[in-house]
């Protein structure tokens, strides 16, 4: 599943920042159970969000990606699946 804030980045990058009935409804045919009522209202915030990123887009405002861990293979796995941090000595 993707966040919140990566559906609303995509939007705004498609030049999308609304979703028509017909598109709401074919998320619910998909999915099967959601109505697109459901759907409509899920989306709102994302909607809200994709909008302000677009405007801060617009006013020329940049984002960095967060930079990759130095710590790579065994020891970073081994962190991340207990949430503990291992020291080498």
């Amino acid at each position: 599943m993707f966040t919140e804030n990566t559906v609303a980045v995509l939007l705004m990058a498609l030049g999308n920042t609304s979703i028509s009935t017909a598109q709401y409804g074919m998320m619910s045919a998909l999915d099967g159970e959601k109505t697109a009522s459901s759907f409509q209202h899920q989306f709102r915030s994302v909607l809200k969000k994709a909008k302000e990123l677009k405007a801060r887009a617009d006013d020329g405002e940049t984002f960095a990606a967060v930079a990759p861990d130095k710590k790579r293979g065994l020891f970073l796995s081994i962190e991340r699946l207990f949430s503990v941090q291992l020291t080498i000595v």
